[in-house]
């Protein structure tokens, strides 16, 4: 996988000469997937430890999606408000 990051950092260390080179010579080789079935608390705390804000999501071998962190931010959120809502009309 390759990434904007991945573009940057190599052109910062070697000029843009890297624009000529194949993205193989940049990409990350060590692909940490997630599965359709992963939790968005698992995906969020790999991405943290791997510092990477996007991750294919794999099935059977095959490619089905990639997700990114802001996808899973604005997941938990949308989580927290319906636990919220659910909160009040119950207390209400």
């Amino acid at each position: 996988i390759v990434s904007e990051r991945d573009v940057v950092r190599a052109i910062g260390k070697s000029g843009a000469k890297v624009l000529k080179e194949p993205v193989s010579v940049y990409m990350t080789k060590t692909v940490v997937t997630a599965r359709e079935a992963d939790t968005i608390d698992r995906l969020m705390s790999e991405m943290t430890v791997h510092r990477f804000r996007h991750m294919p999501v794999v099935e059977t071998g095959r490619l089905i999606g990639l997700v990114s962190i802001g996808d899973l931010v604005k997941m938990q959120i949308a989580e927290v408000e319906m636990e919220a809502d659910a909160t009040r009309e119950y207390a209400g």
